[in-house]
C-alpha cells in the first residue's frame, strides 16, 4: 500500500503534465508510484521527456518495495486541495484507491498495468551553473512544438563551444560561455519544466548523459530529454551579423524597456497575425500600431530611448520587440528594414525576422500620441546663500514605478479613447504648486521637442526626394545628348 494526500497528487500531477507537455488527461502518460529503500519514485515518462520526483517515505506501515502504475484521469479523480490521504492498494489484476471526501468514502478501481521504463541513469553527474537553468528556460520557449524538415522542437546543446542554440524559424536564440563535459554536439527535446518554480529557483544543478538521454537533476527532481540522433537542425552560426555591419541602433532606456512591455500588447492589432508594429527611429523613437482596418492608429513614443545610426523605419512582430526587451537587451541593431533585426550581449545572441514594410504606418499627426514617463531627478534644498529656497521637500521616483504608474494610465487612456479630464481651473483647491507647473512645463516642451524632431525629419526626407528628382533630370539630359 502506498498513501500520499490528495493535495500532493494534485501538485506532482500538474508538475508532470507540465513538464512532459500534455494538454490532455487521456493522451498523459501514467504516473508510476515506486517504494524503494524508505523512499518514494513518482515517475512518468514519455516519448521525448521523463521526469521523476524523490520524497522520503516512512515504510514503517507497509513493505518496503512497492510499484504501482495509476492513469492520470484517476489521479484527477483522487486529488483535491486538502490533506486527506489517499490509499492505493493492489489486489490481483485490480489497484483499488480509497480516500474520503467530505467525510463519504471514495473508491475507484482499475486494472493494473506495467509501469513506463525509465531512461537508465548515468554513471555520473557533473555540476553545472545555475545560469544554465535559466538559459534552457529561454531556448525552449524559443522552439516549436512539433517540426518535421528540422528539428525546430529541440535545443541544441555544442559541447566544445559551450552553446545553447535554438529557434522556431522566425526567431533564434544563441547562449555561450558554458561549460559542458563533453566535447558533442547534441540535439534534446525541449520541455516547459526549466520555466516552472522548482527549476527557476534550484540553487544547485548537475548534468549527466548516455546514448539516448539527457539529464538536469535538482534537489528532488530529475529531468529527462531524449537525445535525437537521427535529426538535423539548422546552423545558426550562417545567420548572426556583426555588430558592426548594423546602420541603425535603438539604444533602449531600462525605463523605456519596461514601459514597452507592459503597453505593446494593448496596442490595437494585437491579435492579427504577426501582431504587426511600425517602429520609426528617427527625431524620435515611436511604435505606431492601428486595426486591421487602419482606423484609430496609436503611437507610443519612447521618450528616453535614442537612435544612433540611420533613420529608418520597419515593421516587426510585437512580441519579438517586447521579448527582446524582457531579455534585458539595451540595444537593438538594424542594418536595413528587411534584414533580421538582433541584439547582442556578452554570452548572448538574439535575432528575429522583420515583417514586409509595405504595411508599415506613417507618421500622422491625427493619431493618438501616447509618450513614455520622463525620469525624474532627486531634487534636494541648496545651501547657497545667494540663491533663494525654496520649500521644497527631497523627492525621488524611480523609473520602474514611473513606468508601471504610466502604463496603467495608458492601459485607461486606450480603453477610453480620450484624454483624461482635468478639474476647472478656477478651483483653488486644484490650483497647482510650483512644482505642479515645472512638471506641466515640461511635458508641454517634450511634446514639443518631438514635435520639432518629426518637422525636421520630414523636412529632411523632402530634401532627399528634391535631390532624387534632380538627379533623374541631369540624367534624362544626358541620355538626350547620347542620342543626338
Amino acid at each position: 500500500m502506498i498513501q500520499l494526500s490528495r493535495n500532493v497528487l494534485q501538485t506532482i500531477r500538474r508538475k508532470f503534465r507540465h513538464a512532459l507537455g500534455v494538454t490532455s488527461s487521456k493522451r498523459a502518460p501514467a504516473i508510476t508510484l515506486r517504494l524503494t529503500s524508505g523512499q518514494l519514485l513518482i515517475q512518468s515518462v514519455s516519448d521525448n521527456v521523463a521526469i521523476e520526483f524523490r520524497t522520503p517515505y516512512d515504510v514503517s506501515t507497509t513493505a518496503s518495495e512497492c510499484c504501482l502504475t495509476v492513469p492520470q484521469h484517476v489521479l484527477r479523480q483522487c486529488e483535491g486541495r486538502g490533506s486527506d490521504l489517499v490509499s492505493f492498494v493492489r489486489r490481483d489484476d485490480q489497484i483499488i484507491a480509497q480516500w474520503v471526501d467530505d467525510g463519504i468514502p471514495q473508491t475507484v478501481s482499475f486494472t493494473a498495468s506495467d509501469p513506463g521504463e525509465m531512461p537508465q541513469t548515468p554513471h555520473e553527474y557533473f555540476p553545472i551553473e545555475q545560469r544554465f537553468l535559466s538559459a534552457m528556460a529561454e531556448a525552449c520557449k524559443t522552439t516549436l512544438k512539433e517540426s518535421t524538415r528540422f528539428a525546430l522542437d529541440c535545443v541544441q546543446l555544442r559541447g566544445q563551444e559551450g552553446q545553447i542554440h535554438a529557434s522556431d524559424s522566425y526567431q533564434a536564440l544563441i547562449q555561450t560561455g558554458f561549460q559542458f563535459p563533453w566535447s558533442d554536439t547534441i540535439l534534446v527535446a525541449a520541455s516547459p519544466a526549466f520555466d516552472s518554480p522548482d527549476f527557476s529557483s534550484a540553487e544547485r544543478a548537475e548534468i549527466g548523459q548516455t546514448d539516448d538521454w539527457f539529464f538536469i537533476r535538482i534537489e528532488q527532481q530529475t529531468l529527462c530529454l531524449r537525445v535525437e540522433k537521427e535529426r538535423r537542425f539548422p546552423n545558426l552560426d550562417l545567420t548572426v551579423p556583426t555588430s558592426s555591419s548594423a546602420a541603425s541602433t535603438l539604444q533602449l532606456s531600462a525605463s523605456d524597456a519596461e514601459f514597452l512591455i507592459s503597453c505593446v500588447n494593448r496596442l490595437p492589432g494585437a491579435d492579427q497575425n504577426h501582431a504587426p508594429v511600425t517602429v520609426e527611429l528617427n527625431g524620435v523613437v515611436a511604435i505606431r500600431a492601428a486595426d486591421e482596418e487602419r482606423r484609430s492608429p496609436v503611437e507610443l513614443v519612447l521618450a528616453q530611448s535614442r537612435r544612433a545610426g540611420d533613420e529608418i523605419r520597419f515593421q516587426t512582430n510585437r512580441n519579438y520587440l517586447s521579448r527582446a526587451a524582457q531579455l534585458g537587451f539595451g540595444e537593438l541593431h538594424l542594418r536595413n528594414s528587411e534584414a533580421p533585426a538582433f541584439c547582442k550581449d556578452d554570452h548572448r545572441t538574439y535575432l528575429w525576422a522583420l515583417l514586409d514594410e509595405e504595411g508599415s504606418i506613417p507618421a500622422d499627426d491625427q493619431m493618438q500620441r501616447i509618450s513614455s514617463p520622463v525620469a525624474e531627478t532627486t531634487v534636494t534644498e541648496t545651501t547657497k546663500p545667494e540663491r533663494p529656497k525654496f520649500p521644497m521637500s527631497t523627492r525621488h521616483i524611480s523609473n520602474r514605478s514611473q513606468a508601471t504608474h504610466h502604463a496603467n494610465d495608458v492601459s485607461e487612456t486606450l480603453k477610453n479613447n480620450s484624454p483624461p479630464t482635468t478639474k476647472d481651473p478656477s478651483d483653488s483647491e486644484s490650483t497647482p504648486s510650483l512644482i505642479q507647473q515645472a512638471e506641466t512645463l515640461r511635458d508641454t516642451l517634450t511634446k514639443a521637442l518631438t514635435e520639432t524632431r518629426d518637422l525636421i525629419s520630414s523636412l529632411k526626407r523632402n530634401q532627399k526626394q528634391n535631390r532624387l528628382v534632380e538627379t533623374t533630370l541631369r540624367s534624362l539630359k544626358q541620355l538626350e545628348h547620347i542620342g543626338a
